[in-house]
């Protein structure tokens, strides 16, 4: 762990001594806490670009994470997606956004917002948090896919799509290409909602 606090402090210095002064002079709560907020965010966005963290790391990086990894393959897939930083608890967005988990639990009621649930926790997919994005286009996707599951939202923002020249819907919104997204977001509700009706009728026949 002290090798990555390490590397942020060299990277913020090099990159802004006056700010490196100033965070020096925050408390260490306030510190901690704007930290772990952009960490969130840059998960975010490693979620929206797909990127395999381990082909982006040096070779030295890569075998001091072996065992880790190793961990992470022997979790289930959606433990996995927790412990990559690609899922956060709720206390993780209501800080970034600065908000209240009541009020967030509003934003998923009005459909803007989803979760998904692991291990009977309720976790919050990190690419909200992507400024790269933005929060209204996003929120107008979620509501197109009014019916369908948590899961079954996540596996529509980060698959890839032919609809959408296989580029996953969060890169296509990144790219500027929303309306295309909110069509194809709509033809996927529908076809959810005719799997599900088919589902009930044969249940009641059997």
């Amino acid at each position: 762990m002290q090798h990555l606090f390490r590397r942020a402090a060299v990277a913020v210095v090099l990159f802004d001594l006056r700010a490196a002064e100033a965070l020096l002079k925050l408390p260490d709560a306030e510190l901690g806490r704007l930290f772990k907020i952009s960490l969130a965010r840059v998960m975010g966005v490693a979620t929206v670009l797909n990127l395999d963290r381990r082909s982006v790391r040096g070779q030295g990086a890569q075998l001091s994470s072996k065992i880790k990894r190793r961990a992470v393959r022997r979790m289930s897939p959606r433990k996995a997606l927790v412990a990559e930083g690609k899922l956060l608890r709720a206390e993780i967005l209501c800080d970034a956004w600065g908000i209240t988990e009541q009020r967030l639990n509003k934003r998923v009621s009005a459909g803007r917002v989803f979760s998904v649930e692991v291990e009977a926790e309720q976790y919050y997919p990190a690419f909200f948090l992507a400024n790269e994005l933005d929060r209204k286009d996003l929120a107008k996707v979620v509501r197109r896919l009014d019916g369908l599951t948590g899961w079954s939202k996540w596996r529509f923002f980060t698959e890839p799509m032919e609809p959408l020249g296989g580029l996953t819907p969060l890169q296509a919104i990144l790219r500027g290409d929303v309306k295309r997204v909110l069509r194809t977001a709509k033809a996927a509700a529908k076809q959810s909602q005719k799997l599900e009706k088919g589902n009930t009728l044969g249940t009641k026949r059997s």
